[in-house]
């Protein structure tokens, strides 16, 4: 009875972490270039888009119960995309906060990744040699 209790609250501990949706933004600042995107994991694909400066993609999700939740991310630099760059975008993790929000930034310069929108992006990765 007693490893049935303790089973019982560890079950709850780990349920409890995992309700909650999460958002995948990923937003193009690069320079007057469109962005192509195209982001996916195991279970979903959240389809190809073509990003004009100043748009952004936002895709709601919630992690599975057993923590493997990963979603990858490819975007490519117009108008001839041919500077690509893959990254694993979000993996799950044990996390207190409800619903974070997972924001990419294409830049110039590189990719840009912030937790909290009101936070300053930091660069993650570099765009590929011409």
């Amino acid at each position: 009875m007693k490893n049935l209790f303790i089973f019982v609250i560890l079950l709850s501990v780990c349920i409890r972490n995992t309700f909650g949706i999460s958002t995948l933004l990923v937003k193009n600042e690069l320079n007057n270039k469109v962005l192509g995107v195209r982001c996916r994991s195991k279970d979903d694909n959240l389809g190809d888009h073509i990003l004009r400066v100043g748009q952004m993609t936002k895709n709601n999700f919630d992690d599975n119960v057993w923590r493997r939740t990963l979603f990858w991310c490819n975007l490519w630099k117009g108008p001839d995309f041919k500077l690509h760059v893959a990254f694993d975008a979000y993996r799950s993790q044990w996390k207190a906060d409800i619903g974070p929000t997972y924001l990419w930034i294409a830049r110039e310069d590189g990719i840009y990744y912030t937790q909290h929108p009101e936070t300053p992006p930091k660069k993650r990765y570099d765009w590929p040699k011409a």
